[in-house]
C-alpha cells in the first residue's frame, strides 16, 4: 500500500481515502474538514493541497505527497499563489465581505499548479448571510477550484452547505501517538518526558487527542491551572468514596474557585473524571478522556457502584446548569454537596 500523508499522526482511514482520491483523480470539488481545535485540520488541508500539486503524485514508489519536490515545498512553506486562505482576521465571525472577495477571485486561473485551493478557516463561524452568498459558488465552481472548509462542528453550517461537500472528520489521536510525536519534534516536551514522566503523562491525557492542544499545554501558564483542576477533580471523587466525609467535603467544595467561569471549568473536569470511572465499570478497554493511567481509573472506579457514579454525574451536571443560569454560587455548591450525599 502506498504511504500517504506520512507526517500526519493517526487518521489512517482518512489518509488512505484521500490518497486514493488524489491518485485516481476522483476528488470532490469541496470538502468540510471537521475536528476539534488543534486536531490537525490545517495540516491535513495543506498536505492535501501538496498531494494535488505533487510532481510525483502518479508515482506509487513515492509517498503522497512526497514533500520533497519543488511543488510540495512551495505549498508547505506557504509560498504558493494557488493556495489561498480565507479567514475572519480580527473579526468575531466570517462575514459576507470575505465571501465576496473569494467569489471575485475564483475565476482567475491558477498560476503554478493545475488547481486553485481555497482553505476557509473557522467555517463554523461563517454567518448565515455569508453561507447563503457562498452557496452558488460552492455548488458550481470553476473546474480547477477546490474548497476546503475547516470547522470545529458542522452543526453551525446550513444544511444546504453541508449537502454540497462531503465531511472529513479528524479523529482523536491516542496519547501514545501524541507522546511519540512530541518527544521526536518538540524539545520542551522531550525534556518534560525525561525529567517528569508523570507530569508528561498527565499532559497527554489532558490533550484530549489533540497534538495542537498538547503543544499549547507545554506553556506553564496554561498547564498549571489545568493540572490543579484535574487534581481537585480526583480529590472530589476520592471524597465521594469515603465514609463520614461531610466536614471535609464541605471544606473542599468551599475552597473551589469562586469565579463562575472557573467553577464551571472545574465542574466539567469533575464530570470527565466521573465519565471515565463509569466507562471502567463497563469495560476493561474503555477509551478514557481524563485518566492517562488505566489502572488508576479502575482502582478508583472499584470503590463505587454504577448507580452511585450516575448519581454523582447527575449532581455535577445540575451544578453546571445552575451556574449557566447565574444561580447563587454558594447555594449551587450547597446543592452539589446535597446531591452528592455529603450532607446526609
Amino acid at each position: 500500500m502506498r504511504p500517504a500523508f506520512t507526517d500526519i499522526i493517526g487518521n489512517e482511514q482518512l489518509r488512505m481515502r484521500l490518497c486514493r482520491d488524489v491518485a485516481e483523480g476522483s476528488l470532490s470539488h469541496a470538502y468540510i474538514i471537521e475536528g476539534a481545535r488543534g486536531s490537525g485540520k490545517h495540516m491535513l488541508a495543506l498536505r492535501l493541497a501538496a498531494a494535488i500539486a505533487c510532481e510525483r503524485r502518479t508515482d506509487p514508489t513515492h509517498p503522497l505527497p512526497c514533500l520533497t519536490c519543488p511543488a510540495c515545498r512551495k505549498i508547505i512553506s506557504g509560498n504558493s499563489p494557488d493556495v489561498i486562505y480565507i479567514n475572519r482576521e480580527d473579526k468575531a465571525t466570517l462575514g459576507v465581505d470575505a465571501v465576496r472577495t473569494l467569489k471575485n477571485d475564483v475565476y482567475v486561473a491558477p498560476n503554478d499548479i493545475s488547481a486553485k485551493i481555497y482553505i476557509i478557516e473557522d467555517a463554523h463561524l461563517m454567518t448565515v448571510q455569508a453561507q447563503n452568498a457562498f452557496l452558488l459558488t460552492l455548488e458550481e465552481p470553476p473546474p480547477y477550484v477546490l474548497f476546503l472548509l475547516l470547522c470545529e462542528s458542522t452543526a453551525t453550517l446550513l444544511e444546504t452547505v453541508r449537502s454540497r461537500a462531503p465531511t472529513l472528520r479528524t479523529e482523536p489521536i491516542a496519547p501514545d501517538g501524541i507522546g511519540n510525536h512530541l518527544r521526536a519534534h518538540v524539545p520542551d516536551a522531550k525534556k518534560m518526558a525525561t525529567e517528569s514522566p508523570s507530569e508528561f503523562n498527565e499532559l497527554l491525557a489532558a490533550a484530549d487527542g489533540s497534538i495542537g492542544r498538547a503543544i499549547a499545554l507545554l506553556d506553564p501558564k496554561l498547564y498549571k491551572p489545568l493540572a490543579e483542576r484535574r487534581q481537585r477533580a480526583r480529590h472530589f471523587v476520592q471524597l465521594c468514596g469515603e465514609q463520614h466525609r461531610a466536614a471535609a467535603a464541605m471544606r473542599f467544595l468551599l475552597s473551589l474557585p469562586q469565579k463562575r467561569d472557573e467553577l464551571t471549568e472545574q465542574c466539567n473536569e469533575i464530570l470527565l473524571c466521573l465519565r471515565d470511572l463509569l466507562l471502567c465499570k463497563q469495560t476493561d478497554a474503555a477509551p478514557l478522556c481524563f485518566f492517562g493511567d488505566h489502572e488508576e481509573a479502575c482502582a478508583l472506579a472499584y470503590g463505587f457502584t454504577t448507580p452511585a457514579l450516575l448519581s454523582l454525574c447527575e449532581g455535577v451536571t445540575h451544578a453546571i446548569e445552575r451556574l449557566r443560569v447565574n444561580a447563587n454560587m454558594r447555594l449551587t455548591l450547597t446543592a452539589l454537596a446535597s446531591d452528592c450525599g455529603f450532607l446526609q
